[in-house]
Protein backbone atom coordinates (compact mmCIF):
# COMPACT_ATOMS: atom_id res chain seq x y z
CA UNK A 1 0.00 0.00 0.00
CA UNK A 2 2.76 2.48 0.89
CA UNK A 3 4.72 1.40 -2.17
CA UNK A 4 1.71 2.21 -4.36
CA UNK A 5 1.36 5.60 -2.69
CA UNK A 6 5.07 6.23 -3.06
CA UNK A 7 4.68 5.58 -6.77
CA UNK A 8 1.70 7.93 -6.88
CA UNK A 9 3.70 10.58 -5.03
CA UNK A 10 6.56 10.05 -7.44
CA UNK A 11 4.43 10.13 -10.57
CA UNK A 12 1.54 12.46 -9.84
CA UNK A 13 3.34 14.92 -7.58
CA UNK A 14 6.73 14.36 -9.12
CA UNK A 15 8.03 17.81 -9.63
CA UNK A 16 7.06 21.18 -8.40
CA UNK A 17 8.37 24.13 -10.31
CA UNK A 18 8.46 27.61 -8.87
CA UNK A 19 9.06 30.12 -11.60
CA UNK A 20 9.41 33.85 -11.81
CA UNK A 21 6.85 33.91 -14.60
CA UNK A 22 3.58 32.11 -15.08
CA UNK A 23 0.31 32.46 -13.25
CA UNK A 24 -0.33 35.24 -10.77
CA UNK A 25 -0.82 34.70 -7.05
CA UNK A 26 -4.57 34.28 -7.54
CA UNK A 27 -4.44 31.71 -10.32
CA UNK A 28 -4.55 28.00 -9.65
CA UNK A 29 -1.41 25.95 -10.33
CA UNK A 30 -1.23 24.27 -13.71
CA UNK A 31 -0.43 20.64 -14.38
CA UNK A 32 1.82 20.18 -17.37
CA UNK A 33 4.60 18.17 -18.85
CA UNK A 34 7.19 20.87 -19.41
CA UNK A 35 9.91 18.64 -20.77
CA UNK A 36 11.03 15.07 -21.17
CA UNK A 37 10.48 14.18 -17.53
CA UNK A 38 7.57 13.43 -15.25
CA UNK A 39 4.44 15.57 -15.11
CA UNK A 40 4.87 18.75 -13.07
CA UNK A 41 2.60 21.07 -11.16
CA UNK A 42 3.61 24.66 -11.94
CA UNK A 43 3.34 27.20 -9.11
CA UNK A 44 4.13 30.88 -9.17
CA UNK A 45 7.22 31.78 -7.12
CA UNK A 46 5.04 34.05 -4.99
CA UNK A 47 2.36 31.41 -4.26
CA UNK A 48 1.69 32.06 -0.57
CA UNK A 49 0.23 28.65 0.25
CA UNK A 50 3.03 26.67 -1.42
CA UNK A 51 5.72 28.91 0.03
CA UNK A 52 4.23 28.48 3.52
CA UNK A 53 4.30 24.69 3.05
CA UNK A 54 7.94 24.84 1.95
CA UNK A 55 8.81 27.04 4.95
CA UNK A 56 7.13 24.57 7.32
CA UNK A 57 8.94 21.64 5.70
CA UNK A 58 12.28 23.45 6.01
CA UNK A 59 11.59 24.32 9.66
CA UNK A 60 10.76 20.69 10.46
CA UNK A 61 13.63 19.18 8.44
CA UNK A 62 15.57 18.37 11.66
CA UNK A 63 12.96 15.66 12.40
CA UNK A 64 13.80 13.95 9.09
CA UNK A 65 17.56 14.43 9.56
CA UNK A 66 17.35 12.94 13.06
CA UNK A 67 15.80 9.80 11.54
CA UNK A 68 18.59 9.78 8.92
CA UNK A 69 21.27 10.06 11.61
CA UNK A 70 19.63 7.29 13.66
CA UNK A 71 19.49 4.97 10.64
CA UNK A 72 15.68 4.96 10.72
CA UNK A 73 15.03 5.74 7.05
CA UNK A 74 13.84 3.26 4.48
CA UNK A 75 14.90 3.24 0.82
CA UNK A 76 11.74 5.08 -0.26
CA UNK A 77 11.99 7.83 2.34
CA UNK A 78 12.76 11.01 0.44
CA UNK A 79 13.62 14.66 0.32
CA UNK A 80 12.18 17.06 -2.24
CA UNK A 81 15.01 19.27 -3.44
CA UNK A 82 14.67 22.58 -5.31
CA UNK A 83 17.52 22.41 -7.81
CA UNK A 84 18.27 25.72 -9.56
CA UNK A 85 17.36 25.63 -13.27
CA UNK A 86 17.09 28.27 -15.98
CA UNK A 87 13.41 29.06 -15.31
CA UNK A 88 13.55 28.99 -11.47
CA UNK A 89 13.82 25.77 -9.47
CA UNK A 90 12.82 22.24 -10.30
CA UNK A 91 11.65 20.61 -7.08
CA UNK A 92 12.13 16.88 -7.41
CA UNK A 93 12.09 13.95 -4.99
CA UNK A 94 15.42 12.38 -4.05
CA UNK A 95 15.66 9.06 -2.19
CA UNK A 96 18.46 6.87 -0.79
CA UNK A 97 19.53 9.86 1.29
CA UNK A 98 22.94 9.99 2.99
CA UNK A 99 25.09 12.71 4.56
CA UNK A 100 28.58 13.53 3.42
CA UNK A 101 29.90 16.28 5.67
CA UNK A 102 27.71 19.35 5.26
CA UNK A 103 26.07 17.98 2.11
CA UNK A 104 23.35 15.47 1.40
CA UNK A 105 23.43 12.89 -1.36
CA UNK A 106 20.85 10.68 -2.97
CA UNK A 107 19.31 9.43 -6.21
CA UNK A 108 16.69 11.26 -8.26
CA UNK A 109 13.37 9.51 -7.65
CA UNK A 110 11.72 11.11 -10.68
CA UNK A 111 12.62 11.96 -14.24
CA UNK A 112 13.60 15.66 -14.30
CA UNK A 113 12.39 18.10 -16.95
CA UNK A 114 15.01 20.85 -16.83
CA UNK A 115 18.16 19.17 -15.50
CA UNK A 116 20.14 18.19 -18.62
CA UNK A 117 22.16 15.01 -18.33
CA UNK A 118 20.31 13.81 -15.22
CA UNK A 119 17.65 11.12 -15.14
CA UNK A 120 15.66 9.13 -12.60
CA UNK A 121 18.27 7.21 -10.60
CA UNK A 122 21.05 9.75 -11.20
CA UNK A 123 23.15 10.48 -8.10
CA UNK A 124 22.95 14.07 -6.81
CA UNK A 125 24.66 16.06 -4.09
CA UNK A 126 22.99 19.11 -2.56
CA UNK A 127 23.04 21.46 0.40
CA UNK A 128 20.32 21.08 3.05
CA UNK A 129 19.07 24.61 2.32
CA UNK A 130 17.80 23.38 -1.08
CA UNK A 131 15.38 20.93 0.59
CA UNK A 132 11.74 21.98 0.09
CA UNK A 133 9.96 18.95 1.58
CA UNK A 134 10.54 15.55 3.15
CA UNK A 135 8.70 12.25 3.48
CA UNK A 136 9.12 9.12 5.53
CA UNK A 137 6.93 6.10 6.19
CA UNK A 138 6.23 4.96 9.73
CA UNK A 139 3.48 2.70 11.03
CA UNK A 140 1.81 2.57 7.62
CA UNK A 141 1.54 6.33 7.20
CA UNK A 142 3.55 8.90 5.25
CA UNK A 143 4.82 11.79 7.37
CA UNK A 144 5.96 15.17 6.07
CA UNK A 145 4.77 15.76 2.51
CA UNK A 146 3.96 19.42 3.16
CA UNK A 147 3.99 20.34 -0.53
CA UNK A 148 2.13 17.17 -1.49
CA UNK A 149 -0.69 18.18 0.84
CA UNK A 150 -0.93 21.54 -0.96
CA UNK A 151 -0.90 19.79 -4.34
CA UNK A 152 -3.77 17.37 -3.58
CA UNK A 153 -6.40 19.57 -5.31
CA UNK A 154 -4.25 19.53 -8.48
CA UNK A 155 -4.31 15.73 -8.69
CA UNK A 156 -7.06 13.64 -10.20
CA UNK A 157 -9.70 12.77 -7.59
CA UNK A 158 -8.57 9.12 -7.67
CA UNK A 159 -4.88 9.95 -7.18
CA UNK A 160 -5.68 12.53 -4.48
CA UNK A 161 -7.81 10.00 -2.58
CA UNK A 162 -5.10 7.33 -2.79
CA UNK A 163 -2.40 9.72 -1.58
CA UNK A 164 -4.55 11.21 1.16
CA UNK A 165 -5.47 7.74 2.44
CA UNK A 166 -1.79 7.06 3.13
CA UNK A 167 -0.80 10.45 4.52
CA UNK A 168 -0.59 10.91 8.27
CA UNK A 169 -3.23 13.24 9.70
CA UNK A 170 -0.58 15.85 10.40
CA UNK A 171 2.83 16.30 8.77
CA UNK A 172 4.89 15.74 11.93
CA UNK A 173 4.58 13.23 14.69
CA UNK A 174 4.84 15.96 17.33
CA UNK A 175 1.61 17.55 16.04
CA UNK A 176 -0.24 14.24 15.71
CA UNK A 177 -3.30 13.80 17.90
Amino acid sequence: MIRRTSLILAAAAAALTLSACGQSETEAPTVENGGPGDEIVQYEAQDDVMNAAIAEAKASLPAFLARLDAGDLGPGDSLKVGFPVDNGHEHIWVNQIARKGDELTGMLANEPNWMPGLHQGSPVTFAPDLVSDWSYEKDGKLWGNYTTRVMLPSLTPEDAAAVKANLSDTPTETTAR
